[in-house]
C-alpha cells in the first residue's frame, strides 16, 4: 500500500526522517509540521513536501495521513503525541517516549484507548552489530543471560549541543536510554527490580549545566541478572569521535559475546579540516562513521536512523519485519533511566515497582 506520512518536527533527525520518507518507494505523500514556520518551510522546500503547516492537528488529521513521525525535542513529545493518537494512525516518535512515567503512562493509555501501534525509535536496534548478536542470544550461544556490562562515552562539544536544546536530558536520558532499551531487547523475559548509582563531575557544571559529567549504575533483574550500565558526557570536544562511543559485553552460562563500536577502524587527519554534522565543530582528526544517527553519502543514508526507518516504512508498505521498541517496552526502559538519575542524585538504592 501506499502511505501519506506526516512528520512531526523539523529538526536534525526529523529532516534525517523526512528525507529518507521522500526516498521510499511505499511514500505516495509527505507533509512537514513545525511551530517554527521558518523551519516547517525550508524543510518542506528541501524535500519536495506535498505539503508543509504550522499547525500539528490539521495535518495529522489530514485524510491524506496514514501514519505519523513524531521528531520533536525531548522534552516536547507529550503533547504531540497526544493530538496525534486520537486519530489512530500508527506512529514513531524519537526516544525516549517522554521525560515522565506518568506522562508515559496517559500517552500508552489513549494509543491503546486508538487501537494506534506506538513505537520509539530506540534505533541502536537497528546497527547491524546489535541486530546479529540478538539473533546469537536468541540462539543460546552464550546460553542463559547472566549479567554484563554496558557503557558509552560522548564528547564535551555534543553533549553542549544537546543541554542547549534539552536542559533536563541528563547523559543517563540522553545517552545511557540507548544501552537500558539493548539490554532490555537482549533480555525480555526478566524484569529490573532494583538500581543503584552513582555520579559525579564538574565540567559540565562549570559550564553553566545542571547535570553531573559521569554516571554508573547496577541494575538488577528479578532472574538474578546484574547489569553495570556507565556513561560520560564529557570526553574533551576535540575527541575525534562524533557520536556514541560504545561497548558491551554480555556474559552467559556458556560463553560470553562482546561488542565494540569506538569507532577507530576509519581515521582521517586533514589540514583542511573536519565538519562535524552535528554540531559547529571543525577537527583534523576525526574517527569517520562515528556519528550516532547515520551517515550521507553519494545521496544516501547509511547507518541506524535509515535502517530503522526504512523498516518501519516498509512494515507499513507491505507488512515487513518491525522490531521497533514497543511503547511498553520505552516505558521499562524510561522508568530505568529515570531511578539511576534518581539513585545517583540520592545515594539510595530503588526498587522498580511491579509493572514496570
Amino acid at each position: 500500500m501506499s502511505i501519506g506520512l506526516a512528520i512531526v518536527g523539523a529538526g536534525k533527525i526529523g529532516r534525517h526522517r523526512a528525507r529518507l520518507a521522500r526516498q521510499h518507494a511505499g511514500v505516495s505523500f509527505l507533509a512537514i509540521a513545525d511551530i517554527n514556520e521558518d523551519a516547517a518551510r525550508a524543510l518542506a522546500e528541501e524535500v519536495n513536501a506535498d505539503m508543509w503547516t504550522t499547525d500539528v492537528a490539521s495535518i495529522v488529521g489530514s485524510t491524506d495521513v496514514d501514519a505519523v513521525v513524531i521528531s520533536t525535542q525531548e522534552m516536547a513529545h507529550t503533547e504531540p503525541l497526544l493530538l496525534t493518537l486520537p486519530f489512530g494512525k500508527p506512529t514513531l516518535v524519537e526516544k525516549p517516549l517522554t521525560l515522565d512515567l506518568a506522562e508515559a503512562d496517559r500517552v500508552i493509555e489513549v494509543a491503546k484507548e486508538h487501537g494506534v501501534d506506538l513505537r520509539v525509535g530506540y534505533s541502536m536496534r537497528y546497527a547491524q552489530r546489535y541486530a546479529v548478536a540478538k539473533e546469537q542470544l536468541e540462539q543460546k550461544q552464550i546460553g542463559q543471560l547472566i549479567g554484563g556490562l554496558a557503557r558509552t562515552y560522548d564528547t564535551l562539544a555534543v553533549a553542549e549541543a544537546i543541554l542547549r536544546r534539552s536542559p533536563t536530558a541528563t547523559p543517563v536520558m540522553d545517552i545511557l536510554t540507548y544501552l537500558v532499551d539493548v539490554i532490555g531487547w537482549y533480555h525480555p523475559n526478566a524484569r529490573p527490580i532494583e538500581v543503584s548509582a552513582r555520579s559525579n563531575g564538574s565540567i559540565l557544571r562549570s559550564r553553566g549545566h545542571d547535570v553531573d559529567d559521569l554516571t554508573f549504575a547496577v541494575v538488577t533483574y528479578d532472574d538474578g541478572a546484574i547489569f553495570d550500565f556507565a556513561t560520560s558526557y564529557s570526553l574533551p570536544a576535540g575527541y575525534p569521535s562524533n557520536g556514541m562511543s560504545t561497548r558491551f559485553e554480555l556474559l552467559g552460562t556458556n560463553g560470553v559475546l562482546f561488542i565494540s563500536e569506538d569507532h577507530g577502524d576509519q581515521v582521517l587527519y586533514s589540514d583542511a579540516g573536519f565538519e562535524n554534522a552535528y554540531v559547529d565543530q571543525t577537527l583534523n582528526f576525526a574517527y569517520l562513521g562515528s556519528r550516532t544517527s547515520g551517515e550521507w553519502a553519494g545521496g544516501t543514508m547509511f547507518g541506524r536512523v535509515a535502517d530503522e526507518t526504512r523498516a518501519w516504512l516498509d512494515h507499513l508498505a507491505v507488512g515487513g519485519p518491525c522490531h521497533l521498541t514497543t511503547a511498553a517496552e520505552a516505558r521499562t526502559t524510561l522508568a530505568v533511566t529515570l531511578a539511576i538519575d534518581e539513585a545517583a542524585a540520592s545515594g539510595r538504592i530503588i526498587t522498580l515497582q511491579e509493572g514496570t
